[in-house]
């Protein structure tokens, strides 16, 4: 590794922000229990195992009187023995089998752990009693499972609409004799996703109940701010807390670097984007033999660093792979197997591979850009050093808010406290889907155990008044013909995916919403390393048909939307400034796509996107200006109140993700009009969850706004640009395109001034009229062309028309 850290300081030495060091850790050690098998003693001692973590042993009793349980550490602390061990000794040693469920958030990681169970059981003498009951079971096995199995290792997908649907007639057997529920990477249950996953469980022990069972969970978390209140509101249950980490930690090395800003045209700079080092990182990384892992966080952000890595390197496009979501199922068992074994020495990935997979010993992790939380900073950091030696990870800001606040506040990522995971089993959107589900598993009663009494009862006469059920002998059974589990996309707004079709072989799938601005007509969609363009897109088929082609540029989407907030339910006033929390009505739609050259990052053109847009609606907030500073500045310039808006809109998007422990894709921003009197329309800024009906993002920000708002302006007055940039604000005025800035040369820091003073409104209460400077770049003087040189030119232009229209009378006639 002396060589990667020699490359980093000497080459990207402008660059380095910052280079510290965690100390490593000794651990802290408890002997085998006395309850411990002794074949299972035999086998931990084949493999070099001679005592436990003491939080593995503080597990294993707390496990062993069957209490829920919930074990909070960091990545590569021995969870997975820590909930394992004790339920297969107890296993082992009962005179009756029961039966075990182990969920994990993927199939990918439910695989995983097939294979280290398996081994384990394999010598202990039970290994036909396991097997993984997921969608990529062929039907004989899944036979075999329902039969024999004692141990299941599933995912909520498969458990929400293949075993709790058909409990009774198929899953009887195992439910009855249920006694532990394990449940791994907890802290990924959260939003939209979490909030289904809740009302699966108590599905599932509702229908346990029915068949004679009462099972213990035992639960897994990467570290959060609210572990155990996190896990009570997601089983509905109090936990018995393992929170600490007696793990041995090797010292890990931290490198901060922030891309250089370059010239642009006119007075405007930009900054490099990471690929500027993530690619010399990943190539001298694969020359070494360095076993590397790169997150980056959108699919085809991994596909475009993978083909800029070994694009005029041929020797690495065996080494250096991409891994994403996606991918089929062969593909990514394949690229998972190469890794692990070594075949492949870097691989570049999305949070896909953030989670505990075992793909081997890793020594250097690069994040292209943060990854959205703290605790996912400290999860995809933790996937390199797994067996003790000193890793190296490397932190590569983007010209974002947030990327360039913590490239330049390291201590931010080592003190501030993680996150808190925030879910709402009772959204309304999410319980009135999955109460059908319920009903058609076993009949409804007037009240059921683990829902809120009063959101169920209202719940409850919503679907009778509908008809979704009827009353049936005291009860209430579901009463419409369809499957109702099918109708249900636990992981998105749909509940279907779009097939990728090249030729008559489907290379990929995508949700309905994210196809519109990936798959629209003459879209580049990028597949291990290759690009494609759609030539259809056909939403009603469910299928799109793309060519390999080979081109110099992506395509991103440019979408327009229109928000409303149609139901008001708190209002908070600011300073003067109104603040109003309610219903949200959202309208989106993509209009047209940017194609955008790879190495430059140029626009190169232009075409239109004709696709239906979607209207949803969910949980958000207003924010409105005080009028006396709306007066101020208008009396100056109209449109400095649009700049501000502008301005807030797009740092408080950024900068909001920090405090809720939300993706920035799970929270929108929006400027929209409001009618403020009869007839008199202004404009206001609109905040909201991204996810149908809402799960919580938006109302915590609401409650902390104050802190939203110091927080933008710090970024503000700590941004090293003078005239605004991506890292703070951008300086595009309102409704003003970029190429339009750069036909008319014309740069302004009107979004950022124009921000700071509404921010200081807000919070200072303090009416600043913002200096604005424009900068414009004269056009070089042209002289006329002679006069015969331009009857000339005018000459051939009616030369060429008159050919095309003679050419067009001969094909015509």
């Amino acid at each position: 590794m002396d060589g990667i850290k020699y490359l980093i300081e000497s080459k990207f030495n402008k660059e380095l922000r910052a280079h510290f060091k965690s100390e490593s850790r000794q651990g802290s050690y408890a002997e085998f229990p006395e309850s411990l098998n002794p074949e299972i003693k035999a086998i931990l001692l084949q493999q070099g195992i001679t005592k436990l973590y003491a939080h593995q042993y503080d597990a294993f009793q707390k496990i062993a009187q069957n209490q829920s349980t919930l074990i909070v550490s960091r990545t590569a602390s021995g969870k997975t023995l820590s909930f394992f061990l004790p339920i297969i000794n107890e296993y082992l040693l009962s005179d009756q089998p029961f039966s075990v469920l182990l969920l994990y958030p993927t199939k990918a990681l439910s695989r995983d752990q097939e294979s280290t169970f398996g081994r384990l059981m394999e010598v202990v003498r039970k290994s036909g009693r396991l097997g993984t009951f997921d969608g990529d079971t062929p039907a004989d096995e899944r036979e075999r499972i329902r039969r024999s199995a004692d141990f299941i290792i599933t995912n909520p997908d498969m458990l929400h609409s293949g075993i709790l649907p058909n409990h009774n007639r198929k899953w009887r057997s195992f439910l009855g004799r249920l006694r532990y529920i394990v449940v791994d990477e907890v802290h990924i249950y959260r939003g939209a996703f979490g909030s289904h996953v809740a009302n699966i469980f108590k599905r599932l022990e509702r229908v346990c109940a029915l068949h004679g069972s009462s099972p213990a969970f035992v639960c897994s978390s990467a570290t959060i701010g609210n572990p155990a209140k996190h896990a009570r509101i997601l089983f509905s249950r109090e936990f018995e807390v393992v929170d600490y980490d007696s793990s041995p930690q090797p010292g890990k090395d931290f490198y901060f670097i922030n891309p250089p800003l370059e010239s642009g045209l006119g007075h405007a700079l930009y900054r490099k984007g990471t690929a500027s080092a993530s690619i010399p990182l990943i190539r001298e990384a694969a020359r070494r033999k360095i076993r590397t892992i790169c997150f980056c966080r959108a699919r085809q952000e991994v596909e475009r660093l993978c083909r800029a890595v070994t694009e005029d390197y041929p020797e690495l496009k065996s080494v250096v792979q991409p891994y994403r979501g996606g991918l089929l199922p062969s593909e990514r068992r394949t690229l998972e197997r190469d890794f692990a074994s070594g075949r492949i020495t870097a691989i570049i990935t999305t949070n896909a591979l953030e989670l505990g997979i075992d793909i081997g010993d890793l020594d250097l992790c690069i994040l292209s850009g943060h990854p959205g939380t703290v605790a996912s900073f400290w999860q995809q950091a933790g996937r390199v050093g797994r067996k003790g030696r000193s890793p190296v990870i490397v932190y590569i800001a983007k010209d974002r808010p947030i990327d360039q606040y913590l490239v330049h506040h390291p201590d931010f990522i080592t003190s501030a406290p993680v996150e808190q995971a925030l879910l709402n089993p009772d959204n309304p959107y999410i319980l009135l889907q999955h109460l059908p589900c319920a009903a058609q598993e076993h009949p409804l009663g007037e009240t059921e155990q683990g829902f809120d009494p009063a959101v169920y009862a209202e719940a409850l006469s919503v679907l009778k008044n509908d008809k979704t059920i009827v009353p049936y002998h005291g009860s209430y059974r579901y009463a419409l013909q369809d499957y109702p589990a099918r109708g249900v996309n636990i992981r998105g707004m749909t509940d279907y995916n779009v097939e990728i079709y090249r030729g008559t072989e489907v290379i990929g799938e995508l949700d309905p919403i994210g196809a519109r601005g990936t798959l629209y007509k003459d879209a580049i969609y990028q597949h291990l390393g290759r690009k494609y363009i759609s030539l259809e897109l056909d939403l009603d088929k469910k299928l799109c048909r793309v060519d390999p082609i080979d081109v110099d540029y992506y395509t991103e989407a440019v979408w327009e939307g229109r928000v409303d907030l149609i139901e008001s339910e708190e209002i908070h006033l600011l300073n003067g400034g109104r603040l109003e929390f309610g219903i949200i009505r959202v309208n989106k739609q993509p209009k047209l796509y940017k194609k955008i050259r790879e190495r430059t990052f140029e626009n190169i053109g232009y075409g239109p996107i004709t696709l239906p847009a979607f209207e949803y609606e969910t949980t958000g907030f207003s924010i409105t200006a005080p009028k006396e500073w709306t007066f101020a500045l208008e009396a100056v310039n109209k449109l400095f109140t649009g700049a501000a808006y502008y301005g807030l809109s797009y740092i408080m998007r950024h900068a909001s993700t920090v405090f809720c422990m939300s993706d920035i894709k799970d929270i929108n921003t929006d400027i929209s009009l409001y009618e403020a009197e009869p007839g008199q329309w202004r404009s206001a800024l609109y905040l909201y969850d991204t996810i149908e009906g809402g799960v919580g993002y938006a109302e915590r920000i609401f409650e902390r706004i104050e802190d939203v708002l110091r927080f933008c302006m710090d970024i503000l007055e700590r941004c090293e640009c003078s005239s605004g940039c991506p890292s703070c604000i951008p300086p595009l005025p309102p409704g003003v395109d970029s190429s339009e800035l750069e036909d008319f040369l014309i740069e302004t820091d009107a979004a950022v001034q124009c921000a700071r003073s509404l921010l200081s409104s807000l919070l200072d209460k303090r009416i600043q009229i913002p200096e604005v400077t424009v900068s414009k770049t004269p056009l070089a003087h042209r002289s006329p062309p002679p006069e015969d040189l331009e009857r000339m030119r005018i000459g051939r232009k009616l030369s060429r028309a008159a050919r095309i229209l003679r050419d067009k009378r001969e094909r015509l006639h």
